[in-house]
């Protein structure tokens, strides 16, 4: 019981079910339209009632013309969305040779035991980084691919995958947004009329940024570098519009899957042809764009910065 004549109703279960549960009244407390008067929470309050009790869910907008398409009760499932939960282990605790914690987006570390009990699941889909087949070379690393064939700028599936096991959540210090909702970001910005100047698509020249901050990044003064020290640690560094620099060791789930350190990826071995402007001779130029400014005084206050922490440039990965 709670104040007011409302009272609050919980349930304990295994973590994945928690998620697959919330999904649902997510997508079912979404299906209202655009003129529904309800705050999140209080449709999310509604639709969970209503996946309980087996009754209708409507939407509140009060319009004759209402565009809301809300499943019939009883519905199975009960609302059509799917909930994606990744988990991460590596493969001998999966296969039960040895008992070393996993981790579930959107939770944080489970057991061995748990993560095997979801693999084990009737929905459960395994993909392993590494595609099964691949060689490794003599010191034990496996070499796969860094970038799409077709494109250097976008990172390959490997990499991609990597990047959001090994950060987590957003890099951004304070955020949370889990990795597999936000996005895959150059640290150094990617010069795409001429890919040698910098921006690499390797693992230390990227990580994973939400929507929101990956745009504070790109179209504000928001400052970031990374890169890995003497000892082969990963550090970042941000620097905010107002000057005040944030430094240390990255948040990432290296030490918790150390097998990471073993997968390095191919840099591009050329870039894409240079693709002149096309500039109307009719109206005065300058010499860059100021876009093109922008980087390379990024550039230039990364370089300052890795001078003063004695980091020459990115250990290789």
């Amino acid at each position: 019981p709670r104040d007011d004549g409302t009272a609050m109703i919980t349930g304990l279960m295994a973590a994945e079910n928690v998620r697959i549960a919330a999904a649902a009244v997510t997508a079912l407390a979404d299906a209202v339209c655009e003129h529904d008067g309800r705050t999140k929470p209080q449709r999310a309050s509604d639709a969970m009632f209503a996946l309980l009790s087996g009754t209708r869910f409507e939407c509140l907008c009060g319009h004759d013309e209402c565009t809301a398409q809300i499943p019939e009760p009883g519905t199975i499932p009960p609302v059509d969305s799917t909930a994606v939960i990744h988990v991460v282990c590596d493969e001998s605790t999966l296969a039960g040779a040895a008992d070393h914690p996993a981790y579930m987006d959107g939770h944080g570390v489970i057991s061995a035991e748990h993560v095997r009990d979801i693999a084990g699941r009737p929905d459960a889909v395994v993909k392993p980084l590494v595609p099964s087949g691949t060689q490794p070379d003599s010191d034990g690393t496996y070499i796969l691919p860094a970038h799409l064939p077709s494109n250097p700028y976008r990172p390959s599936t490997a990499l991609d995958t990597l990047l959001r096991i090994r950060d987590g959540v957003c890099v951004e210090p304070g955020c949370e947004t889990s990795a597999w909702r936000s996005d895959a970001d150059h640290v150094t910005e990617y010069d795409h009329d001429d890919p040698a100047r910098g921006g690499h698509t390797s693992a230390e020249g990227m990580n994973i940024k939400c929507r929101f901050d990956h745009g504070r990044k790109t179209f504000g003064d928001w400052l970031d570098d990374q890169y890995r020290d003497l000892d082969g640690r990963l550090h970042t560094e941000f620097t905010t519009p107002e000057g005040l620099v944030i430094v240390g060791e990255a948040e990432t789930n290296e030490d918790l899957f150390p097998g990471l350190r073993r997968i390095r990826f191919q840099a591009p071995t050329h870039a894409p042809p240079h693709r002149p402007r096309i500039l109307d001779t009719d109206q005065p130029t300058r010499a860059r764009t100021r876009v093109a400014n922008k980087h390379a005084r990024r550039r230039a206050e990364r370089s300052r910065n890795r001078r003063r922490h004695h980091i020459d440039g990115p250990a290789p990965f």
